[in-house]
């Protein structure tokens, strides 16, 4: 196969957030050059290997067509969606990356829920990561109500079946922290499924962070609110298994 390449407007589109109108009037312009040549022609083709530079802000072709992935650290009160009526949205702490608009979270956290969510401009990954099929793991520190009896794990084990659910729960693996702390490993992402499991065994989460998803655990120097680029050995620890965990079929 050959090398990929772009029309010279859609590389410049992509690389600095402009409209695509606006990235063909700069181009006409004789804004724009192509590894040190301006290029008038907004439908020239540029190579993957080429450099961009608009106004002397360079910036390479693939780099322009390059995926982003983020690392947030959601803060509780915070909605996991583009836009909500009452609650403000994650999608407001990107607002000043280019083409923000872009960017969707991968899966949600409940707004009392805090901790590792993922955002991306990467649909095939999202929905990899969000897919039933794929068994990503997701795992979540649980504080509770009331104690946690070592009962709990089998029952997670087994497949709960909440009396609001037409369908089970698929096993989950428990592992018991404290008195009233567990991290809890669940592959599905249903709704409130770490709070209905408690509840089919007649306890209430009281405190739920995400702490990872695969092998890829939360950073510990960002704050609540911030958030990072992962690197792309970062995104391969999502599909393995995280460190602690254990097949739910072996307590069962």
């Amino acid at each position: 196969m050959g090398e990929r390449s772009e029309r010279l407007d859609r590389a410049v589109s992509h690389a600095y957030g402009l409209s695509r109108s606006v990235s063909q009037r700069v181009i006409k312009r004789g804004q724009v050059s192509v590894d040190g040549q301006v290029i008038p022609d907004p439908a020239f083709k540029v190579k993957g290997s080429s450099s961009l530079s608009l106004d002397g802000d360079e910036v390479g072709v693939t780099e322009a067509f390059t995926a982003r992935v983020y690392m947030l650290n959601k803060p509780e009160g915070y909605v996991s969606a583009d836009k909500d009526r009452n609650l403000p949205t994650v999608k407001g702490f990107f607002s000043q990356e280019v083409k923000s608009d872009d960017l969707h979270c991968v899966g949600r956290l409940d707004a009392d829920t805090t901790g590792l969510l993922l955002v991306t401009d990467d649909g095939d990954l999202n929905h990899r990561l969000t897919s039933p099929k794929s068994g990503v793991i997701k795992v979540y520190e649980a504080l509770t109500r009331d104690p946690i009896e070592s009962s709990y794990v089998k029952a997670f084990a087994s497949g709960l079946k909440h009396p609001d659910e037409h369908t089970r729960y698929r096993p989950a693996f428990l592992s018991v922290t404290g008195e009233k702390s567990a991290l809890v490993y669940v592959t599905e992402g249903r709704f409130h499924e770490v709070k209905r499991l408690f509840e089919c065994v007649e306890n209430e989460v009281t405190q739920l962070r995400r702490v990872a998803i695969g092998a890829l655990r939360l950073d510990d120097n960002l704050d609540e609110g911030e958030y990072r680029l992962l690197y792309d050995d970062e995104i391969e620890l999502l599909f393995k298994k995280p460190e602690g965990y254990t097949d739910p079929a072996q307590n069962n």
